[in-house]
């Protein structure tokens, strides 16, 4: 890493795709030099896979043109989407969402996705199983000082946090107060396999699964809610499944629990009300995985954070804001934050601006994160049918959905880039003037 005085130095905490893709970033910034931790002996992004808009594609393109390409290398799948009724007396009734429909997105598994944008960093800036025991202040703006698990430390001019939900960077920038920094249980929880497509078509008939017309079904049910779409070329199936729970179960000692347990027969008798062939071929397909018992993640989130920002430490993506995943927001949330923040890191002119360039990453991005938190944990009550006073009417889902992907299909990157960058030079003008 360059020791010249004009560097700026970055690490960033955390090797999945939120910190990929701000290194990514950083990558053409000449006076930017960028350390990637991860203290997993691999960078890794867990979980099922992603699926990029149209719009979120062209701001991946925008943080690196060559990202397109990864996507394609990665095996993504061109995919029209659909959501219908899995359950109540609108069987198999389409609920229409606009921007939502004949090959609007992009499918790919999450980590070979990871693992192609990677491909492009230089392996020095990479550093997995590598473990951050502390992060101190220096006094008279001399930057943060890293101390390492083996001893060793390093100064950095900013820290970037992506260490997720479960991560320390959030505790940096927040403090102590349990509130802020201890995920909560939602009651919502998750679950998703990939297997072979021919023995998904199998399972679930053929006419549901044709690699030449690829779809992404979502089935709204009882309480549940089921997905299906294709993967790696065409060649692999993945199903999610999810449900809400009627009761929250959380320790006041331990905290919320990460995994929800069922039963096989628990876990067929959940999604018996569902009166659809393809569905009931999701649940043979997921109990002749989960043989003996069925384990399920809990979808966690954290109370809303009054910033994202400290002088020289920011946090992005799950760091700063745990959406739930049934609007695919989290990750097109993190891609717009990695192209706001490389841009206006990229635009310091010195090391004393780092603070206005976090302040104005912090007005831009935080109220859009929060609108997606919200509009989130509304849109996993529907797609459950769980929202009281619409629960499996088909009129009032269609009423309420149509519309409910719009602000993040709609989105204006380049206007939040410009807002980003004018309070950024407005911060500092200010500062020169009473300097």
């Amino acid at each position: 890493m360059s020791s010249s005085p004009s560097t700026i130095r970055v690490a960033i905490m955390g090797g999945g795709l939120a910190g990929a893709a701000v290194l990514r970033g950083l990558l053409r910034y000449p006076h930017i030099a960028a350390d990637m931790y991860e203290s997993r002996p691999a960078f890794r992004d867990e979980g099922p896979g992603l699926a990029f808009t149209t719009k979120t594609q062209a701001i991946l393109a925008a943080i690196d043109p060559e990202l397109e390409h990864c996507l394609h290398r990665a095996g993504a799948v061109l995919t029209t989407m659909e959501t219908r009724l899995a359950a109540g007396p609108h069987v198999g009734r389409e609920i229409e969402i606009n921007g939502l429909g004949q090959r609007c997105k992009k499918n790919v598994s999450r980590q070979a996705f990871l693992t192609e944008m990677l491909k492009g960093v230089p392996s020095q800036m990479m550093h997995p199983g590598t473990r951050i025991t502390s992060v101190t202040e220096l006094p008279s703006g001399q930057g943060l000082l890293l101390i390492f698990a083996d001893g060793s430390q390093k100064r950095y001019d900013i820290v970037i946090g992506a260490d997720g939900t479960h991560g320390f960077t959030r505790k940096l920038v927040l403090g102590a107060d349990e509130s802020l920094v201890r995920p909560y249980s939602t009651g919502f929880w998750s679950l998703s396999i990939k297997v072979p497509l021919l023995r998904a078509q199998q399972a679930m008939g053929s006419q549901y699964l044709d690699p030449m017309n690829p779809r992404q079904v979502g089935w709204i049910g009882d309480g549940t809610g089921m997905i299906y779409d294709l993967l790696d070329n065409g060649s692999e199936v993945q199903i999610v499944v999810y449900g809400k729970a009627d009761e929250v179960e959380e320790d006041e000692l331990t905290g919320p629990s990460w995994a929800k347990l069922f039963t096989p027969d628990e876990f067929q008798e959940m999604f018996s009300g569902n009166q659809v062939q393809v569905c009931q071929g999701m649940v043979d397909l997921i109990q002749s995985v989960y043989t003996v018992q069925v384990a399920a993640i809990c979808q966690l989130e954290h109370k809303p954070a009054p910033t994202y920002v400290t002088q020289n430490i920011c946090l992005i993506g799950d760091s700063a804001h745990s959406i739930l995943p049934f609007q695919g927001a989290s990750v097109s949330i993190a891609i717009e934050e990695a192209l706001i923040l490389s841009t206006l890191l990229g635009r310091l002119p010195s090391k004393a601006a780092i603070p206005a360039a976090l302040r104005a990453y912090d007005h831009v991005s935080r109220p859009r994160a929060e609108q997606a938190t919200y509009s989130s944990i509304e849109t996993g009550l529907l797609v459950t049918g769980r929202m009281p006073g619409i629960g499996l009417d088909a009129g009032l889902l269609q009423q309420h959905m149509r519309h409910k992907f719009e602000f993040l299909l709609d989105v204006d990157i380049d206007t939040h880039r410009a807002t980003a960058n004018m309070i950024m030079d407005q911060i500092l003008g200010d500062e020169t003037t009473w300097s």
